[in-house]
């Protein structure tokens, strides 16, 4: 399904779940941003809306890189003489080289890298878990741990600390369920829908 499908989806069922707590205005809105962002997360392990909201783009650092690279070179040829002109030639050129391999997954994989970092750093649990659910988004093929009952668990288990860390009834529920939502609409039976989910990884790679 469509992002926008999986936000839609996401957000309806944070309201649903508003409503039948009784939230006010305030909070089912709350609840509704946090809805699209869990009804998303399962796509971070591809180029998504939400992976690219989390990182910056890896054509954005590309292009950085060959700049400071074309920079440096040029600074050396022009302001360096002898062996630290040749250094700094050979610099530029490596940093020219490496530029391509600044992928989206790379940008996300360090953006999760620095999560976990931050949460450890202010001793939030829900923080670093996010992060490392970032992390393994970033190294596993799309439609893979994120799209099963392993990642629906530890996403979860990260719900269960946002839950105590913000105490809004209901706001575990919401998040739960609106990734479950993703699940179920990337699910092959829908219309459209070309592939399903290995929902049952590791014991089982048969698409649903």
């Amino acid at each position: 399904m469509d992002g926008k499908i999986h936000a839609l989806v996401g957000a309806g069922t944070a309201i649903a779940v508003a409503q039948s707590t009784g939230q006010d205005a305030v909070n089912t809105t709350v609840m509704m941003g946090a809805g699209v962002m869990a009804a998303l997360a399962p796509d971070l392990d591809t180029a998504g809306k939400l992976a690219n909201k989390i990182s910056l783009s890896h054509k954005t650092i590309q292009n950085l890189v060959r700049i400071i690279g074309i920079l440096a070179g040029a600074y050396t040829w022009f302001g360096l003489t002898g062996t630290e002109k040749y250094i700094g030639l050979a610099l530029g050129a490596f940093l020219l080289f490496i530029a391509p391999i600044f992928s989206q997954k790379l940008m996300l994989f360090l953006s999760g890298a620095a999560i976990v970092a931050g949460g450890i750093f202010i001793s939030e649990i829900w923080v670093w878990m996010l992060g490392v659910y970032v992390v393994a988004a970033a190294l596993v093929p799309h439609r893979s741990y994120t799209h099963s009952f392993i990642g629906w668990l530890f996403f979860a288990m990260i719900a269960y600390y946002i839950d105590q860390e913000f105490m809004i009834q209901g706001l575990y529920w919401a998040l739960v369920l609106a990734y479950g939502s993703h699940l179920l609409t990337d699910m092959r039976f829908w219309p459209g829908n070309k592939r399903g989910i290995k929902l049952l990884l590791p014991f089982s790679r048969v698409e649903i």
